[in-house]
């Protein structure tokens, strides 16, 4: 396989040759598939890209999940996603307090949405894959959609809410800039858009192969550092926003990448099991956090 060939940069919109980071990525059956650099922006992606079709097969079978884990069960990854959830709802009443018209874009499973309506927000979810939607209707508080964030979405439901959430959800769209534009349509004056995307500078991804190995996925179209976020932001209209780091996962989830090569996936995640432990876990993650190395990054842009 080559090191380098020709791709459309999704961030900077250049045909350019692109760097070679790896020949192939996870859940890709058509071994198509390759992550690549832009020499021009430097953003990294997916190349080729997947067509609509195909990438409407891909999550209406829910197969980022049922790949990974085949006996998924709704309530065990409800808790697992627990430590996520409360975080995010504190992000959301501390920048917009209920009461508050929210969607989520990218719902998933709707954990955050039910827990947002529990707190007394008018919440809905929206999601591309028919199963998390009707699980989430079948179990949880709020309004779930299915479908995207296109042009007749936004029509409808132009300067509606208050806040519009995107956790994990910017890397899996193929226009990324246009994208942040139609989300800030959704916002009405004074309204918040929360990002939370992974974090293409984090430490563990660039120096545990099996990890990196891991990381590459079909499922991401694009993969962002802060510097490249920030781009994507300025190209939206956007200003100057302030890009902050997150530590999702802690030491436990790095000692089971060095001494076993594999992700964590028992629940629920990451709890250190005696106060020294749970201290020094905290010591790792500031570290992360502060070094701009942490596997998570977060923006506020305010409308």
């Amino acid at each position: 396989m080559p090191d380098s060939g020709e791709l459309s940069c999704l961030l900077c919109g250049m045909r350019a040759v692109g760097e070679v980071l790896s020949e192939s990525v996870r859940d890709d059956r058509t071994g198509r598939h390759q992550v690549m650099r832009c020499n021009v922006c430097g953003h990294i992606q997916l190349f080729p890209l997947p067509d609509e079709e195909a990438d409407r097969s891909f999550y209406d079978g829910d197969r980022q999940a049922r790949n990974l884990i085949p006996d998924f069960d709704f309530e065990v990854w409800r808790l697992k996603c627990q430590e996520d959830t409360g975080r995010r709802l504190g992000w959301l009443e501390q920048v917009r307090p209920a009461p508050a018209r929210v969607l989520d874009i990218g719902s998933g499973y709707g954990f955050f949405v039910d827990a947002a309506a529990s707190a007394g927000y008018e919440a809905a979810g929206l999601d591309l894959s028919a199963e998390r939607v009707a699980l989430a209707r079948a179990n949880l508080r709020g309004e779930f959609l299915c479908g995207l964030v296109d042009e007749t979405f936004v029509e409808g439901r132009r300067g509606r809410f208050d806040a519009v959430t995107l956790f994990h959800v910017l890397e899996h769209v193929p226009e990324p800039v246009a994208f942040l534009n139609r989300c800030k349509a959704l916002l009405n004056p004074g309204g918040r858009l929360l990002i939370e995307v992974p974090n293409a500078a984090d430490a563990l991804l660039w120096e545990c192969t099996p990890y990196r190995d891991f990381y590459w996925q079909r499922a991401h179209l694009s993969y962002f550092d802060s510097a490249r976020l920030e781009l994507a932001l300025r190209r939206a209209g956007c200003g100057t926003v302030k890009v902050e780091g997150v530590q999702r996962y802690g030491l436990r989830n790095l000692l089971n990448w060095v001494d076993s090569g594999r992700p964590q996936l028992e629940a629920p995640a990451d709890k250190a099991p005696s106060p020294l432990l749970a201290e020094i876990d905290a010591l790792y993650r500031r570290y992360r956090e502060q070094t701009s190395r942490s596997d998570t990054l977060i923006v506020e842009m305010p409308l």
